[in-house]
């Protein structure tokens, strides 16, 4: 399920529908509050007496909590595999992971389309109406808030000082922004190492984004059919903290330790941990009053923000990329399109086995969790749409 998460457009929830968990998994995430808090620092209070920890104890059993810490840790896992390999891709090959992450998105669709057993004017109309929204704002050339700083080279590559800055985009985008002009003087491409001495800009995201980032990335994972890595690529934030997790964790590998790659991890945690408290109990209650209208919702988001990782694009002399439709005899035409067929084929095969895993359960079984009629209860996979 972690692993699935880092992925842009493959949903973990949904892949926790397909593993039978996810409505443990909500229900774990609504018990977290201020009851299990207490609950928690009750031992420190009573001086660790018997009583304090066996209430503790109890408190923490009820919650469900030691099965979501190993849930959880999995994830934590993940994030730190991906975040030296991923990051790597998209320096080395921005066209082509564009085109991966496009794939995923498209087929990321199947799922909410399958959820919904009847269609009708209101599911059309949501659904059109969150494409055609997302894919205007979309085309407003969103920049993030980030400030530009400027940083002296001691010899180093940009791939190196991105590692260490960090920065909020991937070399090749630091090296094309108007405020660099001198440095593509100088180094006659990213690769190339930065004459020691040499001052450059380089862009940073506020603090309060990477928490606004977290919050909406994790409301995301928590929906089946939507991805909180590919809401972190719409924000221009999915490289970023991956690459500021590696650079943290590389650092500390090698004896050394970044303070504010550290703050900007903790925001992102925060904001997603905000997401937990507040989402998990909103979720609940939208998919027992509005299930399929939200589930038609989500299909226009996703087809609204292909718009965003279009893989063909062209990027001008500000910095701005605008999409372009390629032509055949371009040279990274073919693999790109290869690219976008492996992206789509990841989420097909994972739909093939959910059919097959739901056809073994139960044949009416839908594949996204469906409303209870307990309003205290997490929704409930066992029930018709």
């Amino acid at each position: 399920m972690g692993t699935v998460d880092i992925v842009p457009g493959v949903s973990g929830s949904t892949v926790a529908v397909l593993l039978g968990i996810y409505e443990r998994f909500i229900a774990a995430l609504k018990s977290i509050g201020m009851p299990l808090f207490r609950a928690l620092l009750l031992p420190f209070k009573n001086k660790f007496s018997a009583e304090s920890r066996r209430t503790c104890k109890q408190a923490c059993i009820d919650a469900d909590l030691p099965w979501l810490l190993i849930l959880l840790s999995g994830l934590a896992t993940a994030f730190v595999v991906a975040s030296f390999v991923i990051p790597t891709l998209m320096e080395k090959f921005p066209q082509i992971m564009r085109g991966v992450f496009f794939g995923l998105v498209l087929g990321s669709i199947i799922t909410p389309v399958r959820s919904i057993k009847r269609w009708g004017i209101r599911h059309i109309a949501m659904a059109v109406l969150f494409a055609a929204g997302f894919f205007f704002l979309l085309g407003l050339h969103f920049s993030p808030p980030v400030q530009v700083e400027p940083i002296v080279s001691q010899g180093q590559t940009l791939e190196e000082i991105c590692l260490q800055a960090p920065c909020f985009n991937a070399p090749a985008e630091v090296y094309a922004i108007p405020e660099n002009a001198p440095l593509r003087e100088i180094a006659d491409s990213p690769a190339a190492p930065i004459p020691e001495g040499t001052q450059f800009f380089v862009q940073k995201p506020y603090f309060w984004y990477c928490l606004i980032a977290g919050f909406m990335a994790i409301c995301a994972m928590l929906l089946p059919g939507i991805s909180g890595s590919f809401v972190l690529l719409i924000l221009g934030s999915y490289y970023f903290m991956l690459n500021t997790g590696k650079g943290f964790l590389h650092a500390l590998a090698h004896g050394s330790f970044y303070p504010q790659h550290l703050f900007y991890l903790c925001c992102f945690v925060v904001g997603a941990l905000t997401g937990i408290a507040c989402f998990s109990r909103l979720l609940t209650w939208v998919f027992k009053k509005y299930r399929e209208l939200t589930l038609a919702a989500i299909i226009g988001i996703l087809i609204g923000c292909t718009r965003a990782v279009w893989p063909y694009r062209i990027t001008d002399e500000n910095g701005i990329s605008t999409n372009i439709l390629p032509g055949i005899s371009d040279d990274l035409f073919w693999p790109t399109l290869v690219a976008i067929a492996a992206g789509l084929g990841i989420v097909v095969l994972t739909v093939i086995v959910q059919i097959r895993i739901e056809k073994q359960n139960s044949p009416d079984k839908s594949p996204l969790p469906q409303p209870s009629d307990d309003k205290s209860s997490s929704p409930d996979l066992s029930q018709n749409p």
